[in-house]
């Protein structure tokens, strides 16, 4: 009796679809494998604009220690770059708590009210119990706010500013 017989071919073909109708079920119950966290960093749109260049990891936190001129305390991060002509750039610094991530924002915040930066402060948003930074400078508006472990940094074009932000801060609940 060969293996190859049209019962054990039968047989074989029906354990194999079993096998896949169960992966399936199995996939459409519990979900496919998501993204990993640090993919999360980043939305893949702002404003119509899709994400079109990105770096993370330890290669975004050296662009923030270039940036600031100083080594940060962050453990990782992202950076986004959305559209042509950079319309739309999102920095992402994650820090291991909560505390390191209010810091930073908090010296970012007194840093920058020194004057010595390209930046003005315009009137900061309420967004439920946290604050957003407001302020101009470079051609484009600048956001900055705490989430979570994460600080965010949001530049974007002025006539895009609003809905960039809407859409940042519900990313970044």
């Amino acid at each position: 009796m060969s293996i190859f017989s049209s019962k054990w071919v039968s047989l074989i073909l029906m354990v194999l679809g079993a096998a896949i109708l169960i992966t399936l079920f199995v996939f459409l119950v519990v979900g496919f494998p998501g993204p990993k966290s640090v993919d999360r960093f980043l939305p893949e749109q702002i404003a119509g604009y899709q994400l079109s260049k990105q770096i993370s990891g330890s290669e975004a936190v050296e662009e923030f220690a270039q940036l600031h001129g100083k080594h940060l305390a962050v453990t990782s991060g992202a950076k986004g770059t959305y559209g042509e002509w950079n319309a739309v750039t999102l920095w992402v610094a994650a820090t291991d708590t909560t505390e390191r991530a209010n810091t930073l924002l908090v010296d970012m915040e007194l840093k920058i009210s020194e004057g010595r930066s390209p930046f003005t402060f315009k009137d900061p948003i309420q967004d439920g119990d946290r604050t957003v930074y407001s302020l101009d400078g470079m051609g484009q508006s600048h956001f900055f706010f705490q989430s979570g472990k994460n600080l965010v940094w949001l530049s974007a074009n002025p006539n895009i500013a609003d809905q960039s932000l809407k859409q940042v801060l519900e990313y970044y609940p």
